[in-house]
């Protein structure tokens, strides 16, 4: 609004607050509100704020521009909804321009009053899962206790049993029989550091595990099979270490 318009609109508020206006109010007024436009609901605005109660019993109401600016959008805002109206396109095709300008002035028709705002049935229907509910027990299933509920939560009790048998691909979806990692749980190696045991998450698990995800019977050596075979290494090097110094 120009300072034309903000004197009519500052007269407009001197009816409520017997305000006296100057030049230079309107001047301010209109360089505060310079891109407010001075309509019909800039003044229902005023009116609305004046028809208002004070925050505090006895509190005098003197309107600002910054009244004005809210009062009007929030105006604007209760027509167009917490919905926003439909595009309607045109005839033809268009460009982003056009479509930002359609719209533009599609919005400000509703924001306006010009245009109600009228809602737009969902023509979707419900879904397979409600449609099923409703042929079954009827319309108002939903929230209703259903006929033999008992035995349809018994029917669908979980064999634990039956869940153990899943596995998930790979060497991951068995134990592993080297580490004694748990399905789903990477293989680890023991070390040692200084004197405490220490634990290290591998990138690759074992490859005896690998075998057995496959399907692969793979017989594991005891502790006792393990010493054997540890000892009878130690014994050939031994030998190997006495036949070297003979010979030399």
């Amino acid at each position: 609004m120009d300072r034309g318009d903000a004197a009519e609109l500052l007269g407009y508020c001197a009816a409520f607050d017997n305000r006296t206006v100057g030049k230079v109010d309107a001047t301010a007024w209109a360089a505060a509100l310079h891109d407010v436009p001075y309509d019909d609901d800039a003044t229902a605005a005023v009116a609305r704020y004046y028809g208002s109660a004070p925050d505090r019993a006895g509190e005098r109401l003197w309107i600002q521009p910054h009244h004005v600016r809210a009062g009007r959008l929030a105006l604007r805002q209760e027509r167009l909804g917490t919905t926003l109206p439909a595009y309607v396109p045109p005839a033809g095709l268009e460009s982003g321009a056009e479509f930002i300008r359609r719209r533009r002035e599609q919005l400000d028709a509703v924001a306006t009053g010009r245009v109600p705002h009228t809602a737009v049935q969902l023509t979707g229907g419900t879904g397979a899962f409600t449609a099923e509910l409703a042929r079954r027990f009827g319309d108002n299933a939903v929230g209703r206790v259903v006929p033999g509920g008992s035995e349809a939560a018994a029917e669908m009790v979980v064999d634990e049993a039956a869940v153990a048998e899943v596995r998930r691909p790979g060497p991951l979806g068995v134990e592993c029989p080297s580490c004694k990692a748990a399905i789903g749980r990477p293989c680890v190696r023991i070390g040692s550091l200084g004197n405490e045991l220490r634990s290290r998450k591998l990138k690759t698990p074992h490859s005896v595990r690998a075998r057995v995800a496959a399907g692969e019977v793979v017989e594991l050596e005891t502790p006792e099979v393990i010493e054997q075979r540890r000892a009878a290494s130690l014994a050939r090097l031994e030998q190997m270490a006495a036949n070297e110094a003979a010979a030399s």
